[in-house]
This record gives C-alpha cells, structure tokens and sequence, in this order.
C-alpha cells in the first residue's frame, strides 16, 4: 500500500507543485556563517582556496549570477565544507537557508481512496534527502479494516490519532490506539491498521525516509 500511495503522491505532486529551483548562494552563505568559529563569517576567500575554485566564480555563484554552477565546483565547495553534496543541494532547494521549509496548500498532495476507505493528505514538502520525512494526515471510515501494510527496510513510523479508535496489528501483536495517543513501529514489519469506532478516525502519520 505504501508503494502505491507514494506512486499517487508523487503524480498529483507534479501537476501542484512548481519546479524547485536551487538557490546555491543561499546555501553557501549560510555555511559560511554556520561552519565559522567565531562570529564572523568564513571569507570567500578561504572557501575559494580550500575547493580550489577561482575566487571571482565564486562571488558571481554565492552572488546567484551563475545560477548553474558545474557539479564539479559543486561537489569540491561540498567537500571544503565536509558535508555531501545531497546535503548541500537539500540545503539549496530549501525556501531560505538552513533547511527551512514552507509547504503552502497548493503545494499539499491529497489522494482519496474510496475502495480502501481512507484518505491521505501530504502536510510536508517532497523530500530532497534520505534523511527527509513524511508528515501527513488521513482519514478512515469507521469500522473500515485497511490493507496490510509493510514499508521499506530501515523504515520507521509514527501516528497520532486524533479522533476515533485503531487496531493496529504489528507483526503477531494486537494493539489499540485511542484519541490522544500515539504509537511509534519499524515500518518493515508487516502491519494491518482497522478503524473499530463508529466516529470517523483522524490522524496524523510521518513516516522515515519519508514516502515521497
């Protein structure tokens, strides 16, 4: 079931969100402040000789008037800061720098599974890292018994359940989940979730990594 809503998640995701653009300046400034010692900023110049990077390049990159910078100087501005270039690109797709995200409503996925009984909405941005996370809310029909679900290996999953009353069953063990509660699993074990009051369930879910 999983592969499935992210596969949905995903497609109406396309058709919502505007392309992301990479603001590499923002991310680059910001690192300058955060991997200082002091409270001033690393200097260009420093950056310029540890990624051996000429040093007038890399004011018009941190400056965003070289918006496509090669992955090449990418990488070796990457590897002077001593972090990945994922990390350096999540950090450049971010709205401002330091990993700070906004998730407007017209950028929120929202998928209706009448045949299975729940709905899904996306609450978080499309993850850009393996360390990103899902956050969502669903709805359940009452008395509604859901497919059995399995994520992938290494996969965690946290609910909050806001209204109504679950039965989750997590491998050979049966649990309920009331209003005002919250269970937390390793997702790679397969698990069945049943709504078992008469009042429509409510929660909110995040998954890691995150769905999509």
């Amino acid at each position: 079931m999983y592969k499935e809503i992210r596969k949905d998640l995903e497609d109406q995701g396309k058709l919502k969100r505007p392309p992301r653009i990479p603001h590499w300046g923002k991310a680059i400034k910001s690192l300058l402040v955060q991997k200082s010692k002091s409270e001033h900023p690393l200097a260009v110049s420093w950056l310029a000789k540890t990624a051996g990077i000429n040093e007038k390049n890399l004011h018009n990159i941190i400056a965003g008037r070289v918006r496509d910078p090669s992955s090449d100087k990418l990488v070796r501005i990457a590897d002077a800061f001593e972090i990945s270039f994922s990390e350096l690109a999540a950090r450049a797709m971010a709205e401002t720098p330091g990993n700070f995200f906004i998730c407007g409503y017209g950028e929120r996925a929202f998928i209706d599974y009448p045949q299975h009984g729940f709905t899904i909405q996306s609450l978080s941005p499309q993850s850009t890292s393996q360390r990103d996370f899902f956050f969502g809310k669903m709805t359940i029909k009452p008395f509604t018994q859901l497919k059995r679900w399995r994520f992938r290996e290494n996969s965690s999953v946290a609910i909050f359940l806001e209204t109504g009353t679950l039965e989750i069953t997590y491998g050979d063990q049966r649990r309920n989940i009331h209003a005002n509660e919250s269970v937390y699993f390793d997702a790679d074990v397969p698990h069945k979730i049943k709504s078992i009051d008469s009042i429509e369930a409510k929660l909110f879910i995040v998954t890691c990594p995150a769905l999509f």
